[in-house]
């Protein structure tokens, strides 16, 4: 897919990164700036496929970093929690339930984030627009290990 850049789209991708510049100045600065370009491309991939205004843009991106912010944080802990249940040599059946227990209420929190957003995302950008949001972080992540695989290649 090839994106054709026009003025107005420069302007909104400049704005984008100019708003989201709050995200990385909470990184370290000993974390590695892949992330940021990776962040970076999120952002323009996201921009693009939403069409997003300027105006649109000045609103829609200060609701969606506090949405990461939360989503990355339940994310972390199941990772955290699959990774020392998995560092496990065997999990009695009782931690198992408590193990299944934890994930279910991780994935209803991650349900929760989202009915929490959708209604604040609807106030700064169309439905239909919100609508293809929900699909996107997919969409963005399979082009990236796409894009990872041809570098090998």
């Amino acid at each position: 897919m090839s994106f054709k850049i026009t003025p107005m789209k420069n302007l909104i991708l400049i704005l984008t990164c100019v708003l989201c510049l709050p995200l990385f100045a909470q990184q370290d600065e000993g974390e590695d700036t892949r992330n940021e370009r990776i962040e970076s491309l999120k952002i323009g991939f996201i921009t693009e496929r939403l069409a997003l205004t300027t105006k649109e843009a000045e609103s829609f991106w200060p609701v969606f970093n506090k949405y990461e912010t939360e989503i990355r944080a339940i994310r972390k802990k199941q990772r955290d929690l699959t990774k020392a249940f998995n560092q496990k040599s065997s999990a009695s059946e009782q931690e198992s339930d408590q193990y299944l227990a934890e994930q279910l209420s991780l994935k209803q929190q991650e349900i929760d984030l989202l009915k929490k957003y959708i209604p604040l995302f609807k106030k700064v950008i169309p439905t239909t627009k919100v609508a293809k949001l929900l699909g996107l972080e997919q969409e963005f992540k399979l082009k990236l290990l796409q894009q990872l695989k041809n570098r090998k290649k």
